[in-house]
């Protein structure tokens, strides 16, 4: 049966169908969005990106209705930044086994305030399967999105981080390798630095922008002689998950560190299956607690030093070691003079506080062990 519909617009109607915008400019505030619905055809929602063709131009001119990228198998060389859409909802980047070869920035998006993080959090990503994504000054960088997911993808030779994710929060980074990064590896944090003081937007501050419940699966570093960095950051952001993970290659400033200061709301750290091969200049796993609860769930270290301790404690607060199978020769520990400290199913040599465990707020002093729970030392 055929039916004729007719639709009676007002003056003011047919003024706001003409004046609202049919396309989401990256980086552009723009609300209004993510109520328009558009009819569109197949090629405006997915684009094919072929061998040869220019990469970033095609990112800066991507429609705000598409939906998938798809990269050709083979090699690809982006000569400028890789702008990514705001649709307001899934975007797939899809690699298909291809090698991407940066000159500046890679994948990357970053509000100007606070009210465009709000409304860029509803565009989430999946960007997936590269072999490789190599050079430039970082691979990912993100600002704002919710459960985002980075997969199946090798960073290699990034001058500044490989990830950077700021207020991504509940996305997962899985089944990644970094090869031969020159600073960070893999950064989870908050649009405010607490020590610089900068910040990536408008009102951005420790507690209203972090990586909240964000999970780092799978992922393996492997630092370049010179690194300067560390493997895995995590800034101001509360139920960040660590899985799995490696760090090795050559010596970089720290393999873990995570660091809650000033934010009130970063709440708890968990380590689970972490594998160490190198030393650190800086200390292995690094902490600065801020009311926290941090807790490490499997922890092999390879080798020890005199130079680096095994675990840095930079102040007071609440740890949870448990299952570390090995304690190498000349590990140590490096405490703040009272922390809270449960320690399960591991070394000997960890529960010899005053043997292997140095405080660095009072230097000289024992530490104070009147927080400290001792239970299932494994057999020596």
């Amino acid at each position: 049966m055929n039916r004729l519909v007719f639709l009676v617009f007002s003056s003011a109607t047919i003024c706001l169908l003409a004046c609202a915008p049919t396309n989401v400019h990256k980086d552009v505030e723009s609300p209004q969005t993510l109520t328009i619905e558009k009819t569109v055809s197949s090629s405006d929602n997915e684009v094919i990106i072929k061998l040869g063709d220019n990469v970033s131009e095609i990112f800066k001119n991507l429609s705000s209705d598409v939906r998938k990228i798809s990269f050709e198998p083979g090699e690809h060389f982006a000569a400028d930044t890789l702008h990514l859409p705001r649709t307001g909802g899934l975007v797939i980047i899809d690699g298909n086994g291809s090698d991407l070869k940066l000159a500046k920035m890679g994948f990357y998006s970053m509000p100007n305030s606070k009210d465009q993080a709000m409304l860029y959090n509803h565009t989430r990503y999946l960007i997936k399967d590269f072999s490789t994504i190599s050079g430039g000054e970082k691979g990912v960088l993100l600002g704002s999105s919710f459960n985002t997911v980075i997969q199946n993808i090798e960073f290699v030779g990034q001058k500044n981080a490989a990830i950077d994710l700021i207020f991504c929060l509940m996305c997962t980074v899985e089944n990644i390798l970094v090869t031969n990064n020159f600073h960070d590896g893999i950064v989870l944090r908050t649009g405010r630095n607490i020590d610089t003081k900068k910040i990536e937007w408008d009102r951005a501050g420790l507690n209203n922008s972090q990586c909240n419940h964000t999970e780092v699966r799978s992922c393996r570093v492997y630092n370049r002689k010179g690194c300067t960095g560390t493997s895995f950051k995590v800034l101001q952001s509360s139920g960040v998950r660590l899985v799995n993970c490696i760090s090795e290659g050559w010596p970089n400033k720290r393999a873990v560190y995570f660091d809650a200061l000033g934010a009130s709301t970063a709440k708890y750290f968990s380590i689970e299956n972490f594998h160490l091969e190198h030393v650190p200049e800086e200390g292995g796993l690094c902490f600065r607690n801020f009311g926290s609860l941090i807790e490490v769930d499997g922890f092999f270290v390879q080798k020890g030093s005199a130079l680096s301790p095994v675990i840095k404690i930079e102040n007071n607060g609440s740890y949870v070691f448990r299952n570390f199978p090995y304690w190498p020769g000349r590990a140590w520990v490096s405490s703040s003079n009272s922390p809270s400290v449960v320690m399960e199913n591991c070394p000997p040599g960890m529960y010899k506080i005053d043997t292997y465990w140095k405080n660095m707020e009072k230097e000289g002093e024992k530490i104070f062990q009147g927080y400290f729970k001792l239970d299932k030392m494994m057999r020596p």
